[in-house]
């Protein structure tokens, strides 16, 4: 056991480690050099390696320097503190962590002797009854993870919009985080304690919908009664209108008029209601294509993206997928309380390879699907991918071809082929094994000595097809 310099703290790490090892955010203790002197328990965790490979070592040795630069390496070299930056690092070992930082010099007798730097993990909610402006930034962020140019430009533009009356408009493909996005700019807003009400308008049959955002009067129709409408039920906060883009035609000018006038009539009523209410709605194209289209009324549009906010799909942030997959990865182990020591390095090979057309939805439901698969403890692999990630399996052959199973596969169909099998047929050789198999694969593998994936990789390398053996 080592003691702390008195220079940066007066306290014996047995104490601090007492103190600090049990809180829930990570800490590390920097001397003015910018050595890690100190981490807590938690931050082992995050980090998923012990305290002696980070303890003593400078924070260049322990990071890959980030687009800001290190905030530990900052706040000592301009004496200033760094409040909640939100970043997602990875170690020099491999491993991801997105985390909101704050990072205070430390300093004796005026001069700056170091600094300490909390780590809070993106999961990690603020303590009921905190509404000051640190509490509101972590749930912003608490489930938005990226740092890409693109990803950050749609953050940013979110913050500054979230304290105006003004209405938002979100517009990404399906599974972007448009929903999301527009929860926690309600959250992020002094509207945080008020109620946030959401719909999808796509979801709801037309004859329904009016009767639900506005409200209705008894007899206004069959089966109606006295209820208050979606924007009453918002009155002090968000509504999120989740898709106007599929909303009916004829439904439209009602809801331009309701954005106008801030006054709402329940169907079958004569008098109308005050609403002091934030709208937020969402497209799931680009807003212009729809108006253009026709879908949309063009004056609707106007009125509803006052402020618009463009989530980029996640093929265009690909710099963001080894967060996500951290994110993801620590959120669904800790609801199935299991554990994992994390991705096989060809698993990341094949995510990158993918053009997640259903983008960040898509991604945590193929990384809980995973996590349901594999053992207690055990390492993503090959085979707790979905079967629809095949064809990436069979386009990158020499990457994938030894360990592991996928998809039912034996193992020796990922393995080299044998001693007797030739490395690199010929497309003569494999015109002739297809043609005596009848277009199967797996026999003509057996013919020529080679494992049923690196044959169809050379079949795709050739140009030719099962189909013309059939």
């Amino acid at each position: 056991m080592t003691t702390l310099p008195p220079a940066i703290l007066d306290i014996s790490e047995t104490e601090l480690r007492a103190a600090l090892d049990p809180l829930p955010f990570g800490i590390l203790i920097a001397n003015n050099n910018g050595v890690i002197i100190y981490c807590n328990e938690t931050q082992t965790r995050l980090e998923n390696r012990p305290r002696e490979m980070i303890v003593g070592r400078h924070v260049t040795e322990l990071y890959i320097p980030s687009p800001n630069a290190s905030p530990i390496l900052t706040a000592i070299r301009t004496g200033q503190p760094i409040f909640d930056l939100f970043e997602m690092y990875e170690t020099r070992a491999g491993h991801v962590v997105n985390s909101t930082h704050t990072v205070l010099p430390l300093f004796n007798n005026g001069k700056i002797n170091g600094s300490i730097c909390l780590v809070i993990p993106p999961d990690m909610e603020p303590q009921t009854g905190q509404d000051d402006q640190s509490a509101r930034s972590t749930v912003l962020f608490s489930n938005l993870v990226g740092s890409s140019p693109a990803f950050l430009e749609s953050i940013n533009a979110a913050l500054s919009a979230a304290d105006s009356p003004s209405s938002v408009l979100i517009y990404g493909e399906t599974g972007s985080g448009k929903e999301l996005l527009a929860r926690q700019l309600h959250e992020r807003s002094q509207r945080a304690g008020q109620p946030y009400v959401a719909i999808n308008c796509s979801a709801i049959p037309s004859t329904l919908l009016e009767g639900m955002l506005f409200g209705s009067v008894k007899g206004a129709f069959t089966g109606a009664q006295n209820s208050p409408g979606l924007f009453e039920q918002a009155h002090g906060g968000t509504i999120y209108l989740d898709e106007v883009d599929s909303m009916p035609l004829d439904l439209q000018p009602k809801l331009l008029r309701v954005i106008q006038e801030r006054r709402v009539r329940r169907v079958g009523a004569m008098e109308e209601k005050e609403m002091d209410i934030k709208i937020i709605s969402s497209f799931s194209r680009e807003p212009l294509e729809a108006v253009q289209a026709g879908r949309v009324r063009s004056d609707l549009f106007y009125r509803l993206g006052v402020v618009i906010i463009n989530i980029p799909p996640l093929r265009e942030r690909m710099t963001d997928l080894p967060g996500l997959i951290s994110f993801f990865i620590n959120k669904h182990t800790a609801i199935l309380k299991k554990k994992t020591s994390g991705l096989a390095p060809e698993v990341m090979r094949i995510l990158k390879r993918h053009n997640w057309p259903g983008n960040v939805r898509e991604l945590e439901n193929v990384i809980e699907g995973a996590l349901n698969m594999v053992p207690d403890g055990g390492t993503i692999g090959v085979a707790q991918l979905p079967h629809y990630f095949r064809h990436l399996i069979i386009d990158a052959p020499e990457e994938f071809a030894v360990g592991g199973t996928d998809f039912g596969r034996t193992q020796a169909e990922f393995s080299p082929p044998p001693p007797n099998g030739k490395i690199r047929p010929s497309r003569d050789e494999l015109i002739e094994a297809m043609t005596a198999s009848r277009g199967s694969i797996t026999e003509a593998a057996r013919r020529l000595g080679q494992s049923r994936q690196r044959l169809a990789y050379w079949l795709k390398k050739f140009g030719l097809t099962r189909e013309r053996f059939y």
